[in-house]
């Protein structure tokens, strides 16, 4: 599962703070079937045998994106959950992934675009293209890859905090 264990615990009874709700993630369709994965030679998609995300790819970027946006002080933020109505927020966080893996050079990456909007307008008030790379991965390291993953959402989820009004 997507995590950031490094930042420590969401603030547990966290009522106070702007509402933000991160919608249903847009995840391309060689990332949908629920296997990590390892592009070979910039062009071939490898799928992994049995690493698995825990759960749909984008339930957990929304997950994960709200429990760091938790972390501010000054934002409550839930994420996309099926059969879940939003909470009462402000602001919509829009996330549309267009990479998400590790490659057989030992790179993890992370290419998409966030939009932050008010709740009642899917207008971006606020919005950024991002590539986040990360060296030093170990093909076949499927923990690793999930680490540097969760490292990577919570660098954006940062990003998108400081777009939070």
């Amino acid at each position: 599962m997507l995590s950031n264990a490094s930042a420590g615990k969401i603030p547990s009874g966290h009522s106070g703070g702007t509402g933000v709700f991160v919608r249903r993630v847009d995840v391309p369709a060689y990332l949908v079937q629920g296997r990590l994965v390892t592009i070979k030679g910039g062009i071939q998609v490898d799928y992994a045998t049995t690493a698995r995300w825990a759960e749909p790819l984008d339930q957990g970027v929304a997950r994960a994106v709200a429990e760091d946006l938790s972390r501010n002080s000054r934002i409550r933020a839930y994420g996309f959950s099926p059969g879940a109505a939003p909470t009462d927020q402000k602001y919509d966080v829009w996330i549309r992934l267009e990479r998400f893996e590790g490659t057989d050079a030992g790179q993890v990456i992370l290419r998409g675009h966030w939009a932050v909007s008010t709740a009642d307008s899917s207008a971006p008030i606020a919005g950024r293209t991002v590539d986040i790379r990360r060296n030093g991965w170990q093909p076949g390291d499927y923990p690793g890859l999930v680490r540097l993953l969760s490292e990577e959402i919570a660098q954006m989820s940062r990003e998108i905090a400081h777009a939070i009004p």
